[in-house]
């Protein structure tokens, strides 16, 4: 009996902190009102999983606190955003990502297949040098007096305050940076490659996909136009879905790119890493408020989640399937039918990446990696590869949450903060490191914060006591730190975290 407890400890003590929840709510609340709780709680518990799962993920493989890991959470609510409301700040952006990326990637594999080589010593760095300064220059051009104010403005209609005719340049002069760009992109590529000094000889395919990329740049030029009207005119579901694609490969592209060019330096000064990540938050939410705005946006609710009627709510979830009514009845009281879309989300969620973890070869690297980096290297895998994959995919989670939260909460500059710091409670309380320990953790946070809001809402009613007692609404937020300080007394690594 005792190594059952002692090897079930951590599970043991989640349940009686969900035992002692439910059972208090129980006695506090009628049966309808406490189901309503226990759902917003577990809508809660499962965005900030998205963002606690990636950030677990990361953490337990590369040892990195990515503090920055909030900001991807705005980050892909920002771009689901763009894509379902305002496709034409997208549609006349993204072709400069892709032509820089695409021009950086082509010269590269070409300045490495055909041997371009740097002389050696002081020349050669001169000469890297001066690239460098050609790439800033060819960027400046090419970015210089594009205004990015009309574009964002969105008022009440499709299009925004300002036309797109008027917000967006005319073609030649876009075309005109999209070859700047390429320029830079160019110059970058042989500024990198050009002191490389790797045997490793780059495939063609790398030349290929740069191609495409500076391609499919060029080719959206000319349906700006189109290709917006072409989206604002999709079914607001086949939005969403594309919403949450763009958003989650957006914020996935960004952690990728977050990891190659800052981290991974860093892996040996995990104090820099602390550093750097805190200020790509503060640059971060600059640099969206400066494209989007200080003020947030609110993002309407798909169609599959909003119909109103007669038959509305729904009487049970087998009849929303027909109905899609904006809310199903639990209980005897309506409960928003999208909150139980982001519920079903985190869990789908939850039980992929584990059957990616548990059941693929991805995951046994990864779950080796963990254990013993240095041996998976001398087995001939690309360990720094596995590394960005596995930054890229906790970033492409949190995104997924941030786009999942926009119609829930909203978006605005704000919304990052708040989720990295739930998240990270989450963590502590899981245990660091731990994928299932984030699972936990996230539902007792969400759980913390639903009861805690109606805490300071109601109060809560003592026995012989004519009036409730009320609370200030800091409680609600303190809630999940008194958890945390629970856990952590009773498990200083947490529920399912491991002494070293």
């Amino acid at each position: 009996m005792s190594d059952f407890l002692k090897q079930n400890r951590p599970a043991l003590i989640g349940l009686a902190l969900a035992v002692f929840v439910l059972g208090w709510a129980a006695i506090q609340y009628e049966p309808r009102v406490a189901a309503s709780i226990l759902l917003s709680g577990l809508t809660l518990g499962a965005l900030y999983f998205l963002v606690t799962a990636g950030l677990s993920l990361i953490f337990g493989l590369m040892d990195v606190l990515n503090f920055a890991h909030g900001l991807l959470f705005m980050a892909g609510a920002y771009m689901g955003y763009t894509l379902y409301a305002n496709p034409r700040l997208l549609l006349n952006t993204l072709p400069f990502i892709l032509v820089l990326a695409g021009a950086v990637q082509l010269v590269g594999v070409l300045a490495v297949r055909r041997g371009l080589r740097a002389p050696d010593g002081r020349r050669g760095q001169v000469v890297v040098g001066v690239l460098w300064v050609l790439a800033a220059a060819l960027l400046l051009l090419g970015v210089s007096g594009f205004d990015l104010a009309p574009l964002a403005s969105t008022g009440f209609g499709a299009g925004g305050q300002v036309a797109t005719a008027e917000a967006q340049e005319p073609l030649g002069r876009f075309m005109g940076r999209l070859a700047a760009l390429a320029a830079a992109g160019a110059v970058v590529g042989l500024a990198l490659n050009v002191r490389r000094t790797s045997a490793q000889v780059p495939r063609w395919n790398g030349a290929i996909s740069g191609a495409v990329l500076i391609l499919l740049a060029f080719a959206i030029g000319p349906l700006r136009a189109s290709g917006e009207q072409a989206i604002l005119g999709l079914d607001s579901n086949l939005r969403f879905i594309l919403a949450l694609v763009v958003g989650a490969g957006s914020g996935a592209a960004l952690g990728g790119l977050i990891e190659w060019s800052l981290i991974r330096p860093l892996y040996s000064r995990p104090i820099y890493q602390v550093l750097v990540t805190l200020g790509l938050v503060f640059v971060g939410t600059e640099v969206i408020k400066g494209v989007w705005g200080p003020s947030g946006y609110y993002m309407d609710v798909p169609e599959f989640f909003n119909q109103r009627g007669d038959n509305c709510p729904s009487p049970n979830l087998i009849a929303w399937l027909s109905d899609n009514c904006a809310s199903i009845d639990v209980l005897g009281r309506p409960f928003p039918s999208y909150r139980i879309f982001i519920i079903g989300l985190g869990l789908l969620m939850f039980v992929g990446i584990a059957i990616l973890l548990r059941r693929s070869r991805l995951g046994m690297i990864i779950r080796a990696g963990v254990q013993d980096g240095e041996m998976v290297q001398a087995l001939g895998i690309n360990v720094r590869r596995v590394f960005t994959l596995v930054f890229a995919l906790g970033a492409g989670l949190a995104a997924l949450g941030g786009v999942a939260a926009a119609p829930f909460i909203g978006v605005n500059p704000n919304i990052g903060q708040e989720f990295q710091l739930q998240a990270f409670i989450a963590v502590v309380i899981g245990g660091m490191g731990s994928y299932t320990g984030a699972a936990i953790g996230a539902l007792l946070v969400g759980l913390a914060r639903a009861f805690g809001d109606q805490i300071v809402l109601s109060g809560i009613q003592l026995p012989g006591m004519a009036e409730a007692i009320k609370f200030s609404p800091s409680i609600a937020r303190a809630s999940t730190v008194l958890i945390m300080a629970l856990v952590l007394l009773l498990r200083p690594n947490g529920l399912f975290g491991k002494k070293d």
